[in-house]
């Protein structure tokens, strides 16, 4: 699904009045009425009459939509009652015509200050529903006082709350939350849905997120178009590769598992499951010699390899010899889960990384290495061959491989991650609350799926098995980071609502990623 910022949808909706001869008093009609079509059918059980609606309308096109709702809830036999936060002379163009075209209509208003306090907290003790238009895409910082408490008394009187495109106090391209802010139970944004609905804090305060037409022709509205996507599962879906009958395991490709430091078996463990859980055909666990008992005491169906080690347990120099014949033979590899740092180990993925040409997905530890020796990020000499690479960090991660503190990175995750991915020329996956995945060509897609029963150890390493076992079944890197990603968070989107968030643990994502798949490939022959 295509979001927007809020400068793309100001220039969509003046390209809809230019090219289209659409008048923006038009475009605010039909804001208004899809908003009331929400609260008729979410709400009130399409049945208005006796309802009482509060509209708190600020003075600007976001108030004027306010203003439409107000205008058609009334019509249909609601109370409605409109709180303006500017006096009446403040309101010009569209909204300014709505406020008119209110006043002749007898709909009763007032102007929100200080001193009517009383009026107000009445006001909201009788309300059925509280629609909030107050700020639109253009708001940024901290709303000032009066407008603070206003918003603060409405929270606070736990009445039902539909905030018209946008929560008031969200800022719109960023998700941002300065002050206080509207906290929604339904969000209708409009034309498109905008970015900081779907960005942290902002989807907490959004509350369900529903998108209202307001006529924009298809072409405004095309999902080819545009630069920020939210993951669906009929995107998802799509991409999947399809099991043919007369396929044998060599179609599915190979995955080799570099990882499983001494003390980290686990995570070599988990990636090489969730590849093989992915649908991969082979999957290979490259691990430390002395690991390998190990490794293959807890792989049933992968196959494992041991390889010359430090004293220290992690990967010698001399390993990328041990491994040249099997690299040869790799569809795609994941570095890094349970790796470790020992200087003698990052020498072995310099070694790695100026041989291979397959795909890679970095992870953990292999990332940590690409920090402290960043050419492989920079030179041209690998461009083509990062077209090809995945990089799956975590913020902190991130933060060391940009130089910058984890605050930078969160404050900004998509400047971050699309600067990266643009700059370095590979797929970047920004871990976290909405995971972030950006592509070279400058798209940048946020996953929705995925809860805090995530925080655990060993989920990463099942992502990046995941990651890999798709590219390995011939998904390109980027398709493969988004179905990766969004899988891994159902399956623990799943898991939660059946067993609860405490005690989940990444195994448990391994069972749950084929019903998944399974049901996904339903999707696409429902289609």
């Amino acid at each position: 699904m295509r979001l927007v910022k809020a400068a793309e949808m100001r220039e969509l909706d003046q390209e809809a009045t230019r090219r289209y001869g659409i008048p923006s008093l038009l475009l605010m009609e039909n804001a208004g009425l899809s908003v009331v079509s929400a609260v008729l059918s979410r709400f009130w059980e399409n049945e208005p009459r006796g309802k009482v609606a509060l509209i708190v309308a600020g003075p600007g096109n976001n108030g004027g939509d306010g203003l439409v709702v107000g205008r058609h809830l009334f019509n249909r036999g609601a109370r409605v009652e409109i709180l303006l936060t500017a006096p009446p002379e403040s309101y010009k163009g569209d909204a300014a015509i709505n406020l008119k075209i209110v006043a002749e209509m007898g709909i009763p208003y007032q102007v929100f200050c200080r001193e009517k306090i009383t009026e107000l907290r009445e006001a909201l003790g009788r309300s059925d529903l509280i629609i909030d238009a107050l700020f639109g895409t253009g708001f940024k910082g901290i709303p000032q006082e009066p407008i603070a408490s206003l918003i603060r008394m409405i929270n606070e009187s736990k009445k039902p709350v539909l905030s018209v495109d946008l929560p008031s106090g969200l800022e719109a391209d960023t998700g941002r939350v300065g002050g206080e802010c509207i906290r929604a139970r339904l969000t209708v944004t409009l034309g498109l849905p905008k970015l900081g609905l779907y960005l942290e804090p902002g989807a907490r305060y959004a509350g369900e997120v529903a998108t209202g037409d307001i006529s924009f022709p298809p072409e405004l509205r095309s999902e080819n178009e545009g630069t920020y996507f939210l993951i669906d599962q009929a995107m998802v879906a799509r991409s999947l590769p399809p099991r043919q009958p007369h396929y044998h395991k060599g179609n599915y490709g190979h995955v080799v598992v570099i990882g499983g430091a001494r003390g980290y078996t686990g995570a070599a463990a988990l990636a090489s499951n969730a590849a093989l859980r992915s649908g991969a055909g082979l999957v290979t666990a490259a691990v430390p010699a002395s690991l390998y008992p190990i490794l293959a005491a807890k792989l049933t169906e992968a196959m494992t390899r041991p390889v010359p080690e430090t004293a220290g347990g992690g990967f010698a120099r001399s390993a990328y010899a041990s491994l040249e014949e099997l690299l040869g033979r790799a569809t795609v590899l994941a570095i890094g889960p349970g790796l470790g740092q020992e200087a003698e180990t990052g020498v072995f993925l310099q070694k790695l990384l100026q041989k291979v040409e397959p795909p890679v997905v970095f992870d953990a530890d292999a990332l940590n290495l690409l920090a402290r020796d960043r050419e492989f990020l920079t030179d041209p000499v690998f461009r083509e061959r990062r077209k090809r690479w995945v990089l799956t960090p975590h913020p902190g991660e991130m933060a060391r491989l940009l130089s910058l503190d984890v605050s930078a990175v969160q404050a900004d995750r998509i400047g971050n991650a699309a600067w990266a991915s643009q700059e370095w020329g590979t797929v970047v996956v920004l871990k976290g609350a909405r995971t972030v995945i950006a592509l070279p060509a400058g798209n940048v897609y946020l996953n929705p799926t995925g809860n805090p029963g995530l925080a655990t150890g060993g989920t990463g390493d099942v992502l990046t098995g995941l990651i890999a076992g798709f590219i390995a079944q011939g998904m390109e890197p980027g398709e493969a980071a988004r179905a990766g990603v969004f899988i891994h968070g159902l399956a623990a989107d799943r898991l939660a609502a059946e067993k609860g968030m405490p005690g989940m643990v990444a195994g448990d994502l391994l069972d749950e990623i084929p019903l998944v798949l399974k049901d996904l490939a339903h999707l696409v022959e429902r289609r």
